[in-house]
């Protein structure tokens, strides 16, 4: 029997289609090339570093919100591929250690900030790109961010998030693997396969920059462990952003997660559920979202 899909892409391949470009490469602390793009606005007002989601790569739709934020809103926008997707170099799917993920954001963040130390700086991710933001920031306070962006954001098993009796799951993981790998105290198992995706096999083939698999340091680099506990600890605005059709998580529960900072972050914070949106389609609005919450920000700073 044929694989029902996790989530629609209908909306993406209807959508008109863009170049993502040329990737650049920055070389990360231990070697591996890491790709990037860059969408740069006429008259910029910020910057936005900005992660798509998990087995996915910065050309699979997030062009769409980096061409339209720098258009339509000055804001230049730097598209990341994580190491071991897309054109970035590595084992596909894998990383030498779980904190070498968040190395390489950092460095990144460190090389646009200096490109354009005049401009304030956003981080921001899709999916399990928005686990990786929140795990980033939990592991390193960075004075040259500005605020985040969450859009759709995967915080992973522990957020409470997941939509009950969702026959189709995006992600399975391996559970004994994990065990393994802890029972190790994570000296072993890591580069083991760990979660595999429920990718249609016919875009596997068509877009083979997308993965199946990530290894279990890769997996615990974009999962946050106590995510409530992380998302509580935000000390700069973020805006969180939610499809009122997701197909993956239970969008009452991902918005709420909006209520657990201070109440001075929150004051200064953004959340909205996106009507007629699922996990994808909101890609295709993400650039208003976003453009309109750096605004904001911009202006409460």
């Amino acid at each position: 029997m044929k694989n029902r899909n996790s989530f629609s892409f209908n909306e993406m391949t209807k959508a008109e289609k863009i170049d993502i470009g040329i990737p650049s490469f920055f070389r990360a602390t231990d070697g591996i090339n890491i790709a990037y793009y860059v969408t740069e606005a006429t008259r910029p007002i910020a910057s936005l570093i900005f992660i798509h989601g998990g087995g996915a790569y910065s050309g699979a739709g997030y062009q769409y919100l980096a061409k339209g934020l720098g258009a339509k809103y000055n804001v230049s926008v730097y598209l990341l591929d994580i190491r071991g997707h897309g054109n970035s170099e590595g084992p596909r799917g894998d990383s030498s250690t779980v904190d070498q993920v968040w190395k390489d954001l950092q460095l990144f963040c460190d090389f646009v900030h200096a490109r354009n130390p005049q401009l304030p700086l956003y981080l921001g991710g899709h999916s399990s790109g928005g686990g990786l933001v929140l795990n980033y920031l939990s592991w390193r306070k960075n004075p040259d961010i500005a605020g985040y962006i969450f859009v759709s954001p995967e915080f992973g098993y522990k957020s409470g998030t997941a939509k009950q009796g969702n026959s189709t799951p995006f992600a399975r993981a391996d559970i004994g693997v994990f065990v393994k790998y802890e029972i190790s105290l994570r000296k072993m198992y890591g580069h083991t396969p760990a979660v595999f995706f429920n990718y249609p096999e016919e875009l596997l083939k068509s877009q083979p920059l997308f993965i199946s698999t990530i290894t279990c340091n890769m997996a615990m680099a974009l999962t946050p462990d106590n995510p409530r506990e992380q998302f509580k600890n935000i000390d700069r605005p973020f805006a969180l952003f939610a499809g009122e059709n997701d197909e993956l998580f239970d969008v009452e529960e991902v918005l709420r997660y909006a209520y657990l900072p201070k109440q001075e972050i929150r004051e200064k914070s953004i959340v909205r559920t996106i009507k007629g949106a699922n996990h994808l389609s909101i890609l295709l609005a993400a650039d208003e979202l976003i453009g309109e919450a750096i605004r904001t920000m911009c202006l409460c700073c």
